[in-house]
């Protein structure tokens, strides 16, 4: 039987719990947890199909829409990069589909009322979909094993305001970035956490979404506290864990979270930067805390892929259109 997903995710955080009590012996067995971590997903993945992903369905159509155009003509460069032949893009044509894979992460990806995939991602899979002449089927996974899928070959691009760390360069390729995404902490308004100093105490327990990079600048910024993750499952940010007392914090970018304070308030939300509590009707760029590069995840070794993909961010962002898109999904309702 296939490892249930529940328990790919927290498989590192328990492995951790019962073994390794040295620093040396942490770091070991982490790396070891890793290592199995990728393994059962991909173990998943064969078994299963997508199994550990949610179900498909279509694209939102882009037709009429003002200020987020879904564009069918491109620019030379995109063009001709992306007519070359390489192991993915000959294995797109000769299936007729670009396969993407996507995270549930409102204004990113998520389906609107119609079941049909939304947002920034779901555009950039239409239109990349277009530049190729092919037809785009779009599967979510949660964070923690779109690496996997990736390796396995299930998806040919991930696009999930994925950020590039590191870690995941170490398993896959990136194109070049599209978007500059700070973080900031996140806390209830009458808890009595004001800066990020006030969040660095043993007695503070954090929480990140599973997969996510936000435990990177946790550990960075307080290492001090309870550093925990758990799956996000299609939501944006943990704030149940907030509501409910079993965190005091957690981490989201900062772009939404005019969006974010409106949505939760009961109890309300407050957003912390690195000046403290973020008060004004949108952050700063003085609050917003190390802004990863977002780009999309790519095979391995396939640099003819990598050299389409990297041509039509270009395009897009060249003319402006990927940060229409952008600041047009980050302006709507979900």
């Amino acid at each position: 039987m296939a490892p249930r997903q529940e328990d790919l995710l927290h498989t590192e955080s328990n492995f951790l719990e019962v073994v390794g009590q040295t620093s040396s012996e942490r770091n070991n067995m982490k790396r070891l947890a890793k290592a199995l971590i990728v393994g059962m997903a991909a173990t998943t993945l064969a078994l299963t199909g997508c199994a550990i992903g949610g179900a498909g369905g279509g694209v939102s159509s882009g037709d009429g829409r003002e200020g987020s155009p879904i564009s069918d003509g491109f620019g030379d460069a995109a063009i001709t990069a992306c007519e070359a032949s390489s192991p993915t893009l000959d294995a797109i044509r000769k299936r007729g589909t670009l396969n993407w894979g996507i995270g549930i992460s409102p204004p990113f990806g998520f389906k609107d009322a119609e079941g049909n995939w939304a947002g920034v991602e779901a555009d950039n899979a239409q239109e990349l979909a277009n530049l190729l002449g092919v037809d785009v089927a779009i599967q979510d996974f949660d964070y923690g094993v779109m690496t996997a899928a990736l390796q396995s070959a299930k998806v040919d691009i991930v696009g999930a305001q994925l950020f590039i760390t590191p870690e995941r360069q170490e398993a896959i390729d990136f194109s070049s970035f599209y978007y500059l995404s700070g973080q900031l902490f996140y806390v209830l308004e009458d808890s009595p956490y004001q800066t990020i100093d006030d969040l660095n105490k043993p007695e503070v327990r954090f929480v990140y979404g599973t997969g996510n990079a936000q435990k990177d600048i946790a550990e960075k910024y307080i290492p001090d506290a309870q550093i925990t993750d758990a799956p996000l499952r299609g939501q944006l940010l943990l704030y149940e864990f907030l509501a409910s007392d079993q965190a005091d914090a957690s981490m989201v970018e900062a772009a939404p979270m005019p969006k974010l304070l409106a949505q939760y308030t009961d109890p309300q939300l407050a957003a912390i930067g690195l000046n403290g509590r973020v008060t004004g009707d949108a952050p700063t760029e003085a609050d917003v805390i190390d802004p990863f590069e977002v780009a999309f995840g790519l095979p391995k070794g396939d640099a003819g892929w990598k050299s389409c993909v990297d041509a039509w961010v270009a395009d897009a962002r060249e003319d402006g259109r990927m940060d229409a898109r952008i600041q047009y999904w980050l302006k709507q309702d979900q």
